[in-house]
């Protein structure tokens, strides 16, 4: 009897534990979806900004925006890469798997990056071009598409061999710890060092096929790779106010193609800018960061729920919002509609597959075990016996 209890007190704590990582996990992947979906919401809102008036460079809300949306975007990109890492980090390092992530993000970015410029080829028909030549053209100019999915595999191929450089010095410096167990703090140095060896490498290489935009965007989307193995929860408390400071008080006088009159001040403005549009960048970054944990924390379940869908179809936004942003209302329209389209894209397997990189939809699934046992869901038994 005493031995009855003791089982089922450890298949008790087993389960607590089981519902414990799983809650853990479910609000750690609401919170990246609401973030994502915020970050694809001012990718819109700066897009509608840019084609409401022609002089948008001197507009307010659109240099808000553009101050800080796509560093913010290859941060959080960083931040979700930081999960696979972090499955693999206690484990031997393994080379195959991180080809296998690399073929993945491929099918995933560089898939609808083409398919995507091709669409356009045929669309626009640019003079002087055929869709060999097109081709070849987007990938030494992605800007003139969907460059961030370029740019993000770019950075992605790179960040996997600083994972595991990293991986492979930590796994060995706890094989050869005394205690035999993981130190942090290790780990974080590591990380630490391996941020400014793998920029380095990355700006030594050449700018061709469009590596001067991933090597712009490289440090954001390392940077968010630290930050959410260091600091999963976000900022401590007594400083997450900051960055809401320092966003308000210096992005109004950001520009994209001046320089700053803050920069100004400085005895080489050129540098200085660069410099100040880093701040800004990374103040408006981790104020959006810290927004979207308390929205996920406090706002009812419909708005979450709402927000952390449009995230899980962030790249499907990314990729169909440019044709509807003339549309009533602004921001909401080209959002309702692009997932529209998303959906019956992903329908698909073809479409699915070259436009999103993602697997088709079962909008109907198929329950082939119930077919087989007619109408009624039974066999040709009449009464439907539970199984022993």
């Amino acid at each position: 009897m005493l031995r009855r209890h003791q089982i089922l007190r450890v298949q008790k704590l087993t389960t607590d534990v089981n519902h414990a990582v799983s809650t853990s996990v479910s609000s750690r992947d609401t919170f990246l979806d609401c973030l994502k979906g915020f970050a694809i919401g001012t990718v819109v809102l700066g897009h509608t900004f840019q084609g409401a008036t022609p002089d948008f460079d001197h507009s307010l809300p659109f240099r808000l925006i553009y101050s800080f949306h796509m560093p913010m975007f290859m941060f959080i990109a960083g931040m979700t890469a930081s999960l696979s890492f972090s499955k693999r980090l206690n484990t031997t390092p393994d080379l195959p798997s991180y080809l296998s992530e690399i073929k993945s993000k491929a099918l995933r970015l560089v898939v609808p990056f083409m398919t995507w410029a091709i669409i356009k080829y045929f669309l626009v028909h640019p003079a002087g071009y055929d869709p060999a030549t097109w081709l070849l053209h987007m990938l030494q100019v992605p800007d003139e598409g969907l460059w961030f999915l370029w740019a993000l595999f770019q950075c992605s191929c790179v960040l996997a061999l600083a994972s595991m450089a990293v991986q492979y010095f930590y796994y060995s410096l706890t094989a050869t710890s005394s205690s035999g167990r993981n130190n942090p703090a290790e780990l974080y140095l590591l990380l630490i060092l391996a941020w400014p060896i793998a920029n380095a490498s990355f700006r030594a290489l050449p700018s061709d096929l469009g590596l001067g935009m991933a090597k712009a965007f490289f440090p954001y989307f390392f940077a968010g790779f630290i930050f959410h193995i260091i600091r999963p929860a976000g900022l401590p408390n007594t400083l997450r106010w900051i960055p809401y400071v320092i966003f308000v008080a210096l992005a109004p006088f950001w520009y994209r193609t001046e320089v700053s009159p803050v920069a100004q001040l400085f005895p080489n403005p050129g540098s200085a800018n660069l410099e100040f549009q880093r701040i800004v960048a990374v103040a408006g970054t981790l104020a959006l960061v810290d927004f979207a944990r308390l929205f996920t924390d406090n706002a009812p379940a419909v708005l979450t729920r709402a927000v952390a869908y449009c995230g899980k179809r962030s790249l499907d936004i990314y990729a169909i919002h440019f044709f509807f942003l003339p549309y009533f209302p602004p921001v909401i329209a080209p959002i309702v509609a692009s997932l529209g389209v998303s959906v019956i894209l992903r329908t698909n397997p073809v479409t699915s597959w070259l436009c999103l990189g993602q697997k088709p939809m079962k909008i109907w699934p198929m329950n082939r075990y119930r077919l087989s046992q007619g109408p009624a869901g039974l066999t040709n038994n009449a009464v439907a016996m539970p199984k022993e």
